[in-house]
C-alpha cells in the first residue's frame, strides 16, 4: 500500500502539468480568429471566466467534501478536457464563452482539493512533516514543464492556431487517466463548513482584524493587472510582434514568477510592513500601466507584459503571507482566504469588461492610459483607507 500511495506524488505532478493551459500565450489572438470576436468580446470571455470562478469556488469545495477529493479531481479533469474541446472546435463566441466557463469550473473543483488530497496522502505515509518540501518540488515541476511547452507550442501557429489546443487536449486526456489512477489514502480530512450560524462571526473577525480592507486592496490590484494581461496578445499582434514569439515571452514571465516564488519568504521580510508593500505596488504597477499608456514601442510593451505577468503570479505567496500575518490564529483562516479569492474574481469581472469596452471605442494605447489613471485614482485612496485603521488584536 505504501508504494501505491507514494505514486500519488509523481502522479499529482503530472496532473499539475496537464492542468496548465499551454495555449494561454496565444489565446487572445486565437479569439480574434473566430468570426464575430472583437476586443469587447474578449472582455466578455474574461467576465464569464471570473464569474464562473466567483460563483462556483465555494460550492465546489462543499461538493468535493461530499463526494470525495479524488472524485472531485476526476470531475475537474473532465471539465477542463471539455473546455479545451470547446476552444478547439469553436465556431462562434458562444463556444468560447462555454469553454471559459467550463475551464473556470474545472479549476474551481481542483482549487484546494488537490492540496487536501496530497496532505491526506502524506499523512497516510507518515510523512506529514515533509508536506511543504514535497509539494514545493511537485509544484515546481508542475510550473516549469508547462512553461517550456507554452514557449515551444506557439511556433506551431504558422501551421494552424488549432495545434496548441490539440496538444492541450492530449495533455488533458493524460490528466484524466492519471487522475483515475490516484490511490485514495485511508484517511479523510474535511474542511470546516461555514454555515449560517457562524457566517456573521467570520465577517466580524474579518472586519475586526482589518482583513477585508487589505483584501479589497489586493483584489483591486489583481483586477487591474489581470485586465491588462488579458488583452496582451491582441495588442502585441497589433504592434507587429510575431505570434510565434508569444510563447517565449510568456515563458520569460513564468520564469520571473518562478524566481520570485522561490524567494517569497525573503521578499516578504525585505518589503517590511504591509503598508510599505502597498506603496511599492502602487508605484511599480502604476508605472508599468502608465508606460503602456504612453509608449507603443513593441519591445517596451513586450517587456512590460513580461514583468506584469511575472510579478502578478510571483508575488502571490507574498500576498498570502501578509494575509496570514493579519488573520494569524483565526479559526476561519481558510474561509477568509477564500473570501479574498472571491473578491479577486468579482473585481476582475468589472475591470476586464470595462477595458474591453474602452479598447473597442478608443483603441489599445488610450485605453491602457485610462486604466493607468483609474489605477492611481482608486489605489491611492484605498491605500490610505487600509492604513487609516490599525488592526484590532
Amino acid at each position: 500500500m505504501s508504494a501505491a500511495l507514494e505514486s500519488n506524488i509523481w502522479k499529482y505532478a503530472v496532473i499539475l502539468v496537464s492542468k496548465k493551459r499551454i495555449f494561454v500565450a496565444v489565446l487572445g489572438v486565437y479569439y480574434l480568429t473566430i468570426p464575430g470576436v472583437t476586443p469587447f468580446w474578449i472582455g466578455i470571455f474574461l467576465l464569464a471566466s471570473n464569474g464562473a470562478s466567483f460563483i462556483f469556488d465555494i460550492p465546489s469545495s462543499y461538493v468535493a467534501d461530499k463526494i470525495g477529493h479524488k472524485e472531485a479531481l476526476v470531475l475537474s479533469s473532465f471539465l477542463v478536457f471539455f473546455s479545451t474541446g470547446f476552444f478547439l472546435f469553436a465556431t462562434s463566441v458562444w463556444w468560447l464563452i462555454a469553454g471559459s466557463i467550463l475551464m473556470s469550473i474545472g479549476f474551481a473543483f481542483a482549487s484546494g482539493v488537490g492540496n487536501a488530497f496530497m496532505h491526506e496522502t502524506m499523512r497516510a505515509l507518515g510523512r506529514e512533516a515533509e508536506y511543504n518540501t514535497v509539494m514545493g518540488k511537485v509544484s515546481s515541476v508542475g510550473f516549469l514543464v508547462p512553461a517550456v511547452l507554452a514557449a515551444i507550442v506557439p511556433f506551431s501557429v504558422s501551421i494552424s492556431y488549432k495545434i496548441p489546443f490539440l496538444v492541450a487536449l492530449v495533455l488533458d486526456l493524460v490528466g484524466i487517466i492519471v487522475t483515475f489512477s490516484l490511490v485514495r489514502p485511508p484517511v479523510s480530512e474535511h474542511a470546516a463548513e461555514v454555515g449560517a450560524s457562524n457566517f456573521f462571526e467570520v465577517m466580524r473577525q474579518g472586519l475586526a482584524l482589518n482583513f477585508f480592507r487589505t483584501a479589497i486592496f489586493f483584489a483591486a490590484v489583481h483586477s487591474f493587472l489581470s485586465a491588462a494581461d488579458g488583452f496582451r496578445g491582441p495588442y502585441q499582434l497589433l504592434l507587429g510582434v510575431s505570434v510565434v514569439w508569444f510563447g517565449i515571452f510568456f515563458g520569460m514571465g513564468r520564469i520571473l514568477a518562478s524566481i520570485l516564488l522561490a524567494y517569497s519568504g525573503k521578499i516578504h521580510k525585505w518589503l517590511g510592513d504591509i503598508h510599505s508593500y502597498q506603496r511599492i505596488q502602487i508605484f511599480v504597477y502604476g508605472g508599468l500601466l502608465l508606460i503602456l499608456g504612453f509608449v507603443s514601442t513593441p519591445w517596451v510593451v513586450v517587456t512590460v507584459f513580461i514583468i506584469d505577468n511575472g510579478m502578478k503570479w510571483g508575488l502571490s505567496q507574498v500576498n498570502t503571507g501578509y494575509f496570514l500575518d493579519i488573520i494569524r490564529e483565526s479559526r476561519f483562516k481558510a474561509t477568509l482566504l477564500s473570501a479574498s479569492s472571491q473578491l479577486n474574481n468579482l473585481f476582475s469581472m468589472v475591470t476586464a469588461v470595462a477595458l474591453g469596452v474602452g479598447i473597442e471605442r478608443l483603441g489599445y494605447q488610450p485605453s491602457y492610459l485610462v486604466l493607468a489613471v483609474a489605477f492611481l485614482v482608486i489605489m491611492i485612496p484605498l491605500h490610505f483607507y487600509t492604513y487609516a485603521k490599525k488592526r484590532v488584536n
